[in-house]
């Protein structure tokens, strides 16, 4: 069996080692490629070993790389050094120009913040000033409203107090001619309470006492034919007649029995709710123009058991008996 040996070299096959030894030591083609592949050897080995790793330099020995990367690193470090100390200045620079920066800022916004509580106190001086003067103004309207209608009732009671045809013809009305058919039942809060809540509106709280004597002649004081189910007899003395539930003839002086009536029904706290939701708005502002034309009747209705001189004056005029 045939053994064959290569050259490592130039890989030539030999059949004996002795061979190539020979060859080794004697061909010079050999010696050539063995000679250029330790010249190759040789660099690349001294690129791996001596070459610096912070420049990329290649020196020409391990001593000549030490000596270098010695100076190579001090350079470097005095470059970071360098590099570290102007950043280290530029920013302190920075820093200290932001924080004057910021200063000026807040003192800019502190100066405009006090001009702005300056004029909000300015506003709201104003603003109380203008609500006192209002506050005036709507009690110098109230006194010359209240002054008119005294005045108001004033001449028309010595209009009542006039002897007239009229009157006396009213006067001398007998029960027999009062033509009243269906009676009154002043103990029955039902219907009172459902045409308060149902017929009541802002115009009749407006109109004050008038316009409650005309709220109970359209809807308690009438019958479903539209007749009259309580009549005024004599308006010079404030008699009003009714037919009561035993068919019988009553007398309601000064309306008394009617206004009992109509104020346990609930008509003070509807008027209320009806006067507030009319001079409000929808986020309940109050309309001081609305408030100071229903204010001073709303109160008439609410005072209508102190005084009710205009609601008698009124309900007589729209129930006077023929």
């Amino acid at each position: 069996m045939d053994h064959k040996i290569n050259c490592e070299h130039c890989n030539t096959t030999f059949k004996t080692k002795s061979a190539l030894n020979s060859h080794i030591n004697k061909a010079k083609y050999c010696l050539l490629i063995r000679k250029k592949n330790e010249q190759s050897e040789t660099v690349s080995e001294k690129e791996k070993v001596f070459k610096c790793k912070h420049c990329k330099k290649i020196l020409s020995s391990k001593q000549s790389l030490k000596n270098h990367m010695n100076c190579c690193y001090e350079k470097k470090d005095g470059e970071f050094k360098e590099l570290r100390e102007r950043t280290d200045r530029e920013f302190k620079e920075l820093k200290e120009r932001t924080d004057r920066e910021f200063k000026e800022l807040k003192e800019q916004t502190e100066k405009k913040l006090f001009e702005k509580d300056k004029v909000l106190i300015k506003v709201n001086t104003q603003l109380e000033s203008l609500k006192e003067q209002l506050e005036k103004q709507e009690e110098n309207y109230r006194e010359q409203i209240k002054d008119l209608q005294d005045k108001l009732d004033r001449i028309a009671n010595k209009a009542i107090d006039r002897p007239t045809t009229t009157v006396t013809n009213t006067n001398t009305t007998n029960n027999n001619n009062l033509n009243i058919m269906t009676p009154i039942d002043f103990d029955n809060y039902e219907i009172l309470k459902d045409a308060i809540d149902t017929k009541l509106n802002a115009n009749h709280i407006v109109d004050g006492q008038r316009g409650l004597a005309q709220f109970l002649v359209d809807a308690i004081l009438k019958d479903s034919e539209g007749n009259l189910k309580y009549k005024c007899t004599d308006s010079s003395r404030g008699i009003f007649k009714f037919l009561n539930s035993e068919g019988e003839i009553h007398k309601d002086v000064d309306a008394k029995k009617l206004i009992s009536y109509v104020v346990n029904g609930g008509i003070k706290g509807k008027s209320v709710e009806i006067a507030n939701r009319w001079y409000r708005d929808e986020d309940g502002v109050i309309d001081m123009m609305k408030y100071e034309i229903m204010n001073e009747p709303q109160q008439h209705i609410l005072k209508i058991q102190d005084d009710s001189s205009c609601f008698r004056r009124e309900l007589a005029s729209m129930t006077i008996a023929n």
